[in-house]
């Protein structure tokens, strides 16, 4: 993307947020501070167990396809949570693919097999909620229910595990990724190593992929338990349906941590849900808020579980 292109979508973000600030006024922020201290202790400990959860994923994945172990979780922990810090200020393409990158490149992986392994760790959240979009369209047009919402979910998974089984998504890639190397334009930028491998094995790719169903079961946990402690009351259906669709949405976000896109979208979604515009404002003021804060904190956290991991080796 030209820098001026970067720069001005940046600025039209931080514009589109603070025009939802303006909106929901001082009464959105009310609900914050009269918020139930339990439950948002609650939403805090699941954040950070999707910290962990992303974590251990990583490792998964980036020792799954170097073939060899790599460190141990804690220090993949403190990668993931220290890139979802930088994601706080810095454009989500450079804290997220270019931070968890870094961390690879700490461990011994070459560059370009540390960013295949990121874009796979990645791939592995569209794979789980961009199959589940459709179904999610479906509901948000009232042509299912919430239940059947959720079987669609678990026959989703299904289907998803066999094709894993299978390595079905390693014979796709594989002449998918041959042909784009073919365009000078995409290789410059898209480059790996004749030898990297595409996708991890099946018992490694399976475990990625149910510690990312979990991990995106515990992020909707998340949202739900802000809501329940701002005192506005979501369907867990809702809010499964709409994280699913907000998420992907980072895919095309660029401003730090997805700044107006992500929270626009949670907007119109929850109002396609029925929620009032009072109670959407107020929720996403507060999601944006609470999460920011739990960031910060578990990141504290993951940087002091990392200095364990270096005093044991001084003693070693």
């Amino acid at each position: 993307m030209k820098r001026w292109l970067s720069i001005l979508l940046n600025i039209l973000s931080l514009l589109l947020f603070g025009l939802i600030l303006w909106w929901g006024g001082p009464d959105a922020w009310q609900p914050i501070l009269n918020s139930d201290p339990r439950l948002v202790v609650i939403a805090f400990l699941l954040y950070g167990v999707t910290g962990m959860l992303s974590g251990l994923r990583l490792k998964l994945v980036g020792e799954g396809l170097a073939g060899r172990p790599l460190a141990p979780w804690r220090r993949f922990y403190y990668v993931n949570m220290t890139a979802r810090a930088l994601g706080l200020i810095l454009p989500r393409g450079l804290s997220t693919v270019g931070g968890k990158a870094v961390g690879l490149r700490a461990f011994g992986v070459s560059t370009a097999r540390s960013i295949w392994s990121v874009l796979v760790d990645n791939m592995f959240d569209i794979l789980c909620l961009g199959v589940f979009a459709l179904p999610v369209v479906l509901y948000f047009q009232a042509i299912i229910s919430g239940t059947t919402l959720m079987l669609f979910g678990l026959l989703i998974i299904t289907i998803s595990l066999l094709l894993l089984r299978w390595e079905a998504l390693t014979r796709w890639l594989v002449p998918i990724l041959n042909w784009l190397r073919r365009f000078p334009w995409i290789a410059k930028r898209i480059h790996w190593e004749d030898d990297i491998r595409i996708f991890p094995p099946p018992p490694v790719a399976i475990k990625s992929y149910l510690t990312t169903v979990l991990l995106s079961l515990t992020i909707a946990a998340t949202y739900y338990f802000i809501a329940q402690a701002i005192k506005i009351s979501l369907a867990w259906e809702l809010i499964l349906a709409s994280f699913a669709i907000t998420q992907l949405s980072l895919i095309v976000a660029i401003a730090p941590g997805g700044l107006g896109i992500f929270d626009l979208g949670w907007l119109g979604l929850l109002y396609l849900g029925g929620i009032s515009e009072t109670d959407g404002l107020a929720f996403v003021i507060a999601q944006r808020t609470f999460v920011y804060v739990f960031v910060l904190l578990w990141a504290a956290v993951s940087a002091v579980l990392s200095l364990t991991v270096r005093k044991a080796r001084g003693l070693s």
